[in-house]
């Protein structure tokens, strides 16, 4: 990837914010999500209370990581399963190639989790010409279109239903006029025919379980506990951050979870597996990657570690302003809105990605519906400070505000001629500030009214 590429992909993406269509779709759909959320939180007599618990439980996880970790793959091991350690994607994807070679499959079948978009798992494996089946919906469809998901929680949220149609209409033989419920049925069937005998499925994980060795998979279409069971090697590729102590923790995590992803009181699957079966449905081999992938430098950052507590609700992506208007593809990293925000410069590093800075209007409503208490604005801010103490981020962004800052401190050069004031604001906040018009300064400064009026 070029030095410049992220950032040309962010600028272009954004010119995506002045299309009045793209923004009734997104901000129709995700205030749905927002609506389902006020629906359900009625539920709690003191979320916020929780919230709090969510808070220390994630803190905790990550404070003792190193002997979760440890613990967690003594427990899945004596469950007869295999736990890898990846340092980065290119381990993790060496250890699944070398898993797929080893059973000569052909195909694999995945769920919709973003690490596995981390790692850019469908291209490589494409590349090696094993067949990829989605069994999400919303991913399937996305997949028919050659396009990449849109959402954390909702990978084809910028899909209209008409939208959805015609991509199916153009791959199968389907009605053009199909209603949502005949396109939902007609993608499972799809699903289940071009699934059937594929060895191997690879998913994600909502949590991990310490104490127990178990992995955690939560979904509402049921997919990944029918594949899953259908398969005959399971491989789940998790960060080392989905740790959680014990499997009494879920009660806290689960319904937290689901309230901020879809509104729910609980997701309609949730599945505890402790490796592989031991008898009857299941499959025969299960292996855990744990993933690094600069997680550990991440920890290291006293304050913007704690955006590891973050469990993937999606929430914060669904209420961000500037995610409504410029959507996901323009931010060009995996971890998209406040989240991906914070972490993508930290962990792909500041030179490249110090522009997701600018992504923020700091509107606290990423803080306000988090549901482990993440002070998402702060650390934002903190990326901000690292990138100009580093001298990584937008070097003429910052010699507009040191300029800026320049001329506050001074009554003289605040009260500079008028056309000198234009000419320094078109010249430093120009090639900053878009389409939108220009501010106008006053005819007159401050001072000048303050005399007139007064004295």
């Amino acid at each position: 990837m070029m030095m410049n590429e992220p950032k040309t992909i962010f600028k272009q993406g954004c010119e995506v914010a002045f299309d009045e269509e793209h923004w009734q779709k997104i901000n129709y759909s995700t205030g749905c999500l927002e609506q389902n959320f006020a629906k359900g939180k009625v539920n709690y007599r003191n979320l916020d209370l929780e919230k709090q618990r969510a808070y220390t439980l994630r803190n905790k996880s990550m404070l003792g990581l190193e002997k979760l970790l440890v613990d967690f793959e003594t427990h899945f091991t004596e469950n007869g399963g295999k736990v890898l350690w990846a340092r980065n994607a290119d381990d993790a994807l060496t250890m699944i190639i070398d898993i797929i070679c080893k059973e000569k499959a052909n195909a694999i079948t995945r769920s919709n989790s973003t690490i596995l978009d981390e790692i850019e798992l469908k291209g490589f494996l494409e590349r090696k010409n094993i067949r990829v089946v989605e069994t999400e919906i919303g991913r399937f469809v996305l997949h028919m279109a050659k396009q990449k998901s849109y959402h954390p929680l909702s990978p084809s949220i910028h899909l209209s239903k008409e939208e959805n149609n015609a991509i199916l209409t153009e791959n199968f033989k389907l009605k053009p006029d199909s209603s949502i419920k005949q396109m939902v049925n007609f993608v499972r069937h799809e699903v289940a025919v071009e699934s059937q005998d594929v060895p191997i499925c690879i998913t994600g994980a909502n949590f991990l379980l310490s104490d127990v060795g178990g992995v955690v998979l939560t979904e509402n279409e049921g997919n990944i506990l029918k594949y899953t069971s259908m398969a005959k090697v399971h491989i789940v590729v998790a960060g080392i951050d989905k740790m959680i102590p014990n499997i009494d923790d879920l009660s806290v995590m689960l319904p937290l979870l689901s309230l901020h992803s879809n509104g729910q009181s609980m997701a309609s699957c949730n599945t505890i597996t402790f490796g592989p079966a031991k008898q009857g449905n299941g499959p025969e081999q299960m292996y855990v990657i744990l993933l690094d992938n600069n997680r550990s430098e991440l920890l290291s950052h006293e304050d913007q570690r704690k955006v590891m507590s973050c469990i993937h609700c999606g929430a914060c992506v669904s209420v961000c302003p500037i995610y409504k208007n410029i959507g996901g593809y323009s931010y060009g990293t995996k971890y998209i809105g406040p989240v991906g925000t914070v972490m993508t410069p930290l962990i792909e590093g500041l030179e490249d990605y110090s522009y997701l800075n600018s992504a923020c209007s700091l509107c606290g409503k990423c803080v306000e519906i988090c549901p482990v208490k993440i002070p998402l604005d702060d650390l934002i801010i903190e990326n901000r400070h690292l990138a100009m103490t580093e001298k990584k981020g937008n070097a003429k962004f910052d010699t507009m505000l040191k300029t800026m800052i320049w001329h506050c401190k001074s009554r003289k050069k605040m009260d500079s001629p008028l056309f000198l004031k234009k000419l320094e604001l078109k010249r430093l906040l120009g090639p900053l500030w878009g389409e939108r018009p220009m501010p106008e300064f006053a005819s007159k400064s401050f001072s000048q009214q303050w005399r007139e009026r007064y004295l």
